[in-house]
């Protein structure tokens, strides 16, 4: 399967999301890809980057009650859902029916090249290869939006470029009304 042009994936998620239990294997990508990442950056700040760095002026240390640890987790696994839902929810100004099931497929199964590379961030310079994950997934979600959404050839990339704004925040919207 080439990355880029991921031929027959959108086809396979079309085939499970019409199978009993769909939304399970939906539901649990997001929570353990996250998971698994704010295990990632967690075990980065407090093993690699602790101390004040001279040369990039800041200090990540890791607090005491795990909160920040927990507020990664629940960001980044309501982050496909939320852009699952504002996708739906665009859906009509490009003239699409709203279909919730399929939206939240096409936003979950695109994130999983940035939950994949996420692990990285147990070294600093992993995000690079989060943002190169990034690319991925845009192509991905742009494919999904044309192949499962039927969002015209012509408009995908514009659509998921207002989801992942309108989702993003969202997402900075929710997070900052968490207690610190």
């Amino acid at each position: 399967m080439n990355v880029f042009e991921p031929d027959g994936l959108w086809e396979a998620v079309r085939e499970r999301l019409a199978r009993p239990g769909a939304f399970g294997w939906l539901a649990l990508i997001p929570v353990v890809g996250a998971f698994a990442v704010a295990i990632a950056a967690e075990t980065g700040v407090r093993v690699f980057n602790t101390e004040w760095h001279a040369v990039f002026g800041y200090s990540a240390r890791p607090d005491a009650d795990g909160s920040r640890f927990r507020a990664l987790w629940v960001a980044l696994a309501l982050a496909p859902y939320l852009q699952g839902v504002v996708g739906a929810l665009l859906l009509p100004m490009y003239g699409r029916t709203r279909r919730w099931r399929a939206a939240i497929a096409v936003a979950v199964v695109g994130a999983v090249p940035l939950f994949l590379a996420g692990l990285t961030m147990v070294w600093l310079p992993g995000i690079i290869l989060v943002l190169g994950a990034f690319a991925v997934s845009f192509v991905w979600w742009v494919i999904g939006a044309r192949e499962l959404l039927d969002v015209p050839h012509s408009e995908a990339t514009e659509f998921v470029t207002v989801t992942l704004m309108a989702s993003s925040a969202v997402v900075f919207l929710l997070t900052t009304a968490l207690p610190h």
